[in-house]
């Protein structure tokens, strides 16, 4: 199996971004240690219009030459040393501002599909140009939506095959969420590792010329939530997530999650990464070929980083770690 360590590299968008050190270059250094140590890749999907909006504040606000150097200093190693970076794209960054004191973040226009379609061509084009100041142009074939808002997609097909955008990696099978900020319906997506398609990423075309390499999902129960929610209060110093924001408000979600069952990511945040052996083994069942994990180093917490450390050396001698850049 190939599997897939991918990690969305950004700020909080709530009331507090929390900071760079802590949110950012400090977790993503400790995730890079440990892959260093396992011999093994990942992947980072840069927030690059947070470095954009940084690098145009810093005219007015010079104190924020110091986060812009952590950022562009890691991700400079980060592709020297062969991980991947990969375009991640929150549009909101558009409308929001420094203050002097704190950043500001405006989520009115939250997906990229909230902006016309002149705004949408010169975003996809502009974002993947500041990145590719970090790495090989050529490299940047990958795409993850933020708050994994990629539909509509034909909206964006066009835009993306003109900036050499050939996959997405936004989908979760039968993910669902909607809110006034931002909202996706993954309902109904192929159960597999990877498949084509071509206007509407949960559809499968074989003829497709996009590809669509699914972050895995699992299946999870009220009580999985109740425990994840309870160790975070008893035992912080394992549970609590090492980044100082606060998220943006999603109305209703921790309801759900504590009622119901519910689909989610595969992920390595928190207590999530108790999970990755279990969808380990339930993508052999379904002889899916493709795992793409998930992660945020602003919610990466101790408990975390042991649990997809230990999950890397168990799996590392039957699997290939691989990246967008090097999936073979």
């Amino acid at each position: 199996m190939q599997i897939y360590l991918t990690f969305d590299y950004e700020l909080y968008f709530g009331e507090r971004t929390g900071t760079v050190e802590k949110c950012i270059t400090g977790p993503t250094a400790m995730l890079t240690e440990m892959a260093d140590r396992q011999g093994v890749k990942l992947c980072q999907f840069v927030d690059i219009g947070f470095l954009i909006k940084l690098e145009e504040a810093i005219v007015k606000h010079p104190h924020l030459q110091q986060d812009y150097t952590l950022i562009s200093r890691q991700l400079e190693q980060l592709h020297k040393t062969g991980h991947d970076l990969q375009l991640h794209i929150h549009p909101h960054w558009e409308d929001s501002y420094y203050d002097g004191n704190r950043w500001h973040c405006r989520v009115d226009r939250y997906k990229l599909s909230d902006f016309n379609d002149l705004e949408i061509a010169d975003i996809v084009h502009r974002y993947k140009s500041a990145l590719a100041r970090f790495c090989d142009h050529a490299q940047l074939t990958a795409f993850r939506a933020g708050g994994w808002c990629i539909q509509p997609f034909e909206r964006f097909k066009d835009v993306f095959r003109a900036n050499g955008i050939t996959t997405d990696s936004s989908v979760f099978a039968n993910g669902y969420y909607e809110s006034a900020q931002y909202a996706y319906d993954f309902r109904g997506a192929p159960l597999k590792g990877k498949y084509n398609f071509s206007t509407d990423p949960v559809i499968e075309d074989p003829e497709g010329t996009f590809t669509e390499l699914p972050i895995s999902s699992i299946y999870n129960s009220p009580l999985f939530y109740w425990r994840l929610f309870l160790l975070g209060r008893m035992n912080p110093h394992l549970h609590k997530p090492l980044g100082d924001g606060i998220p943006i408000s999603a109305p209703g979600q921790r309801f759900s999650l504590l009622t119901r069952w519910t689909h989610n990511t595969v992920s390595v945040d928190g207590y999530n990464a108790s999970l990755l052996n279990r969808a380990y083994r339930q993508h052999k069942r379904r002889k899916q070929e493709q795992m793409v994990i998930i992660g945020h180093p602003k919610s990466l917490t101790r408990y975390g980083l042991k649990a997809l450390e230990q999950f890397v050396e168990k799996r590392k001698a039957d699997n290939q770690f691989v990246t967008f850049r090097n999936p073979q």
